[in-house]
């Protein structure tokens, strides 16, 4: 629950309804499998139904980024980091050591945080091709230590979330610094090894507080406005929170990942629900588990409950009314579909102002 604001005004230019009909939240469908979608540490919603996947191997190995539509087709690798440096060029490397994060601009150039060398790549899609890479290992304005998720604003300017020094900091695309916010601690308005980060309509920022175990509301200027979660398993309350999404009607989703699971806020910070994971078997697992005579006698000898559960989700991201999420322990995507109906104030009774008799 939200356990302290400053008292600004929390309509949003997402909710200027009342209140949300909530009519359900199904989940859809899953994406990916061993071996090609491995170890999703974030993703990031492309044109035409493209869905760039970034995985996240043993250190110094990288990860694959793939490329997934829909239908659960895998349309390729943009680039991974070769085990060896000298295997290519430097300048023909695209790939990635130990990469968090992912965002597409609207020319759907690929842009990746990478916490082992603190850089920000650029690159494109359809040349695999290497625009920028930039990001000097520090403390000062302007310098990265262990980036990790990043958002960008109507401006088209670069938010970083800067971890182990405990910040957000905005860039140009081109690298410049602009300016920033957050210290060290567990004060209003204060990080500690923050992860995640969401804008919404209004371009407040939203970060997950990840040793705090809350979520973190800003203007966007960096104004504390709100506190959302608190240590715990139980409802409303987080262990380690990751990626952060908020959607069209100002709702905000928390990568809960030492609670394995993911929680639903409104907008005002009230726990709202949970997602723990429905997984089914994507199309791309079921052909080659249907080609792997020793797994399927393996899969009908296994209590299946625990496999369509969530594993250590790191991100959490929002495609219109979908919701994708990336299960890093167990290799694919799992896809909820909102259903909502914003009302208007002359739609809805007034909040009551005694008790209801029972």
């Amino acid at each position: 629950m939200a356990v302290e604001t400053n008292g600004a005004n929390e309509a949003s230019a997402n909710g200027t309804y009342e209140i949300l009909l909530r009519a359900g939240y199904p989940y859809e469908q899953t994406l990916g499998r061993r071996l090609v979608t491995f170890n999703p540490i974030d993703l990031a919603v492309g044109k035409e139904g493209r869905i760039y996947c970034l995985g996240r191997g043993p250190f110094e190995t990288g990860g694959p980024l793939r490329i997934l539509n829909w239908e659960d087709e895998d349309l390729g690798v943009v680039r991974r980091r070769p085990a060896e440096p000298n295997d290519r060029p430097a300048e023909a490397d695209c790939g990635w050591i130990w990469p968090a994060g992912i965002v597409c601009d609207e020319d759907e150039r690929i842009i990746v945080s990478d916490e082992a060398d603190h850089t920000i790549t650029i690159a494109t899609r359809e040349r695999d091709e290497e625009i920028a890479r930039w990001g000097e290992h520090g403390s000062a304005p302007g310098q990265l230590d262990r980036p990790a998720h990043m958002a960008i604003d109507d401006e088209g300017r670069l938010l970083v979330v800067d971890t182990m020094n405990h910040r957000v900091q905005r860039f140009t695309m081109d690298g410049r610094y602009i300016d920033g916010f957050g210290s060290y601690g567990s004060g209003f308005g204060e990080l500690d090894m923050p992860w995640g980060i969401a804008l919404d309509g209004d371009g407040c920022v939203y970060v997950g507080d990840w040793r705090n175990d809350r979520v973190q509301k800003f203007s966007p200027s960096g104004e504390p406005l709100m506190i959302i979660g608190s240590s715990g398993d139980g409802d409303g309350e987080l262990n380690r929170p990751a990626g952060v999404a908020v959607d069209q009607h100002g709702d905000i989703y928390v990568a809960d990942r030492g609670n394995n699971r993911v929680l639903l806020f409104n907008r005002e910070g009230r726990y709202v629900e949970k997602f723990l994971g429905d997984a089914t078997l994507s199309p791309s697992a079921l052909k080659m588990l249907m080609e792997q005579p020793i797994l399927l006698r393996q899969r009908d000898l296994t209590v299946l409950e625990e496999e369509k559960r969530l594993r250590s989700p790191a991100s959490v991201r929002i495609d219109g009314d979908r919701l994708l999420i990336p299960d890093f322990g167990y290799n694919r995507v799992q896809v909820y579909r909102k259903e909502a109906y914003p009302l208007r104030e002359d739609q809805v009774a007034p909040i009551p102002t005694r008790p209801a008799l029972r």
